[in-house]
């Protein structure tokens, strides 16, 4: 008992160490100016859209493309797992729950340059490809939808559109795919990220089809544009894929990296990504077209299936027991509070059947339960409501 007690301090203090560093290494946090949303405040619908499209279009900079990859060590930079050096935060080779099967250093000798493979180097994402908007500027270096990545898998994803597959051509080394699916109707290939950086690609393609609203009718002609844009200034895109973008906008909530990224960013270009700071607008604004409903967390959580039991639920003293069914493989797990920061993670064996879990040293009220298998994500609520 007392070599487990040592052995969990020890894990403790290494989790304290990251965090400060973490803390450390932002480069700007919470920076939103009083106002900055002043003139979007009580709209919704397309008045709502445009009303940001306004805001976040100004000021208009021109930032270079060659700007680009050194801006990327000031936005998408963290510590490597092992807290011992900085590294390329790349959504395609980042595995949240478990070591990477490699990683990238900010050096221009890991910078692509060719590849044949996975782990390569690294080059920069257009999550709305460039040949959409013909690769001009400013599209081409916002980096509200431009991130590092592994050049293979930017290459593999090419220019299709995203969504969910269910009969992959190529899995890669962190889980994304490549391959078919029935997206809301659509069955033509896709490309999937990993269920964590969903939500961060749902809010990157949203805020460019508010941002550059005005140019959309015009992009549609654009390479296979014509894929997810419905040729209008609103709603902007085809109903499968809003459908799918306002799913992952729900199920994977606004994490500290994507409102950090976007506080960097902000100090960079001078504008922001509103579905960061306010993620309601995205229902606020889309509602109109009656191709989604006010799902929110709560109603995602209560349409999961009965795998997993919470009990006592709402809790009065912190100590919970989750029950799992028929559990034949590994399960990770996240408890999120209701700004969507992820306080703690781990993972499940395969065949496991309870998890024990100790919030007593929250505050009292809702949290989440995220579980994480390899063909399913599901949600669950915790109440907290000690005496």
């Amino acid at each position: 008992m007392k070599r487990f007690t040592i052995y969990l301090f020890g894990l403790i203090l290494l989790q304290l160490t990251a965090i400060a560093q973490s803390v450390h290494n932002r480069n700007h946090a919470g920076n939103l100016p009083t106002g900055y949303y002043n003139n979007a405040e009580g709209l919704s619908c397309s008045t709502l859209k445009t009303a940001l499209a306004s805001i976040i279009s100004n000021p208009n900079n021109t930032f270079l493309y060659s700007e680009v990859i050194p801006a990327h060590e000031k936005t998408d930079k963290r510590r490597n797992d092992n807290n011992t050096a900085d590294i390329v935060w790349d959504i395609y080779s980042d595995n949240p729950s478990g070591p990477e099967s490699y990683t990238f250093r900010f050096d221009a000798s890991e910078r692509c340059g060719s590849y044949t493979k996975e782990g390569d180097c690294y080059n920069r994402e257009h999550t709305f490809p460039q040949s959409w908007f013909n690769s001009e500027l400013p599209m081409m270096s916002d980096l509200h939808h431009v991130f590092p990545t592994d050049g293979f898998v930017n290459g593999l994803r090419a220019n299709f559109a995203f969504g969910e597959v269910s009969n992959p051509s190529k899995t890669t080394l962190n889980g994304s795919k490549l391959g078919t699916g029935n997206n809301f109707g659509y069955t033509s290939t896709v490309f999937e990220p990993i269920n964590a950086y969903k939500g961060d690609i749902a809010r990157a393609i949203l805020y460019m089809i508010v941002r550059y609203e005005t140019l959309l009718p015009q992009w549609k002609s654009n390479s296979n544009a014509n894929d997810i844009l419905d040729g209008t200034i609103y709603p902007g895109l085809d109903a499968w894929h809003l459908k799918t973008l306002f799913k992952w906008h729900i199920q994977d909530p606004v994490s500290d990296k994507e409102k950090n990224r976007n506080d960097s960013i902000f100090t960079i270009l001078g504008n922001r990504n509103p579905f960061i700071d306010r993620p309601e607008w995205v229902f606020q604004i889309w509602s109109c077209t009656g191709l989604i409903t006010n799902t929110s967390v709560t109603n995602t959580i209560n349409n999961s299936t009965d795998r997993f039991r919470i009990y006592p639920n709402p809790s009065t003293t912190g100590n919970i027991q989750i029950n799992i069914s028929n559990n034949s493989q590994v399960i990770h797990y996240e408890l999120i509070d209701i700004k969507g920061k992820i306080i703690y993670n781990s993972q499940t064996n395969s065949g496991q059947s309870s998890i024990s879990l100790n919030i007593s040293h929250l505050r009292n009220g809702q949290y989440i339960v995220r579980f994480k298998g390899k063909d399913f994500m599901e949600y669950k609520k915790i109440i907290l409501a000690r005496p």
